[in-house]
């Protein structure tokens, strides 16, 4: 009994420092892409691609689960990515992709609105990003635990099953779903007040 409770104990404690450099490597590559996008914004101009982005109308006129989808994406395929033993590459990749993305998106509204280019940026981006952000750490971390434990499983190691990305990523669905709303209905409208 003492080296069953003894063993439980060692796994929760390593599986606690895995999540925290996990965490910190999802963490890094953001912030990488993040950079990365910043740079290449201040490189590319693209204007045009951004008022596309932010055409309102057609927004309002998409239907509610063609905006949900698109402001999942990256938490679907970071669910994805969780659920193969590609994730302990493909997450950290993701993870640079959506600070690129994030990045790119706020420098070149901040570039297409000279007066109030950060106002813009933080009305568009800041309210949904919040949730999103949130949600998708949330699910990578949980992810690339469960790709490292596939992976360790492939190799023939004992990897006892301590991650909840299943139960996580159903529990970050609601978050994700009011995410969609604001970006759906108060977004626009903030929007529509500043220009």
């Amino acid at each position: 009994m003492v080296k069953t409770g003894l063993f439980n104990t060692t796994h929760e404690l390593r599986y606690k420092k895995d999540s925290k450099l996990g965490f910190l490597l999802l963490l890094l590559c953001f912030s990488a892409g993040c950079i990365a996008g910043s740079l290449f914004s201040y490189l590319t101009p693209m204007n045009s691609a951004l008022s596309d982005y932010i055409g309102i109308g057609r927004l309002e006129s998409s239907s509610v689960l063609n905006v949900f989808f698109h402001f999942a994406r990256f938490h679907l395929v970071a669910f994805l990515f969780g659920s193969s033993i590609f994730g302990i590459i493909l997450l950290p990749a993701l993870s640079f992709l959506r600070g690129f993305a994030l990045s790119c998106t706020a420098a070149t509204i901040m570039s297409y609105y000279p007066d109030n280019g950060i106002i813009m940026a933080a009305v568009i981006l800041g309210f949904t990003s919040v949730i999103s952000l949130t949600c998708f750490f949330i699910i990578s971390v949980d992810g690339f635990m469960s790709s490292s434990r596939i992976f360790h499983l492939v190799r023939g190691a004992s990897a006892p099953k301590k991650d909840k990305l299943y139960l996580r990523t159903f529990a970050c669905l609601p978050l994700l779903a009011i995410g969609t709303l604001i970006e759906l209905k108060l977004v626009p409208y903030l929007v529509s007040l500043l220009t």
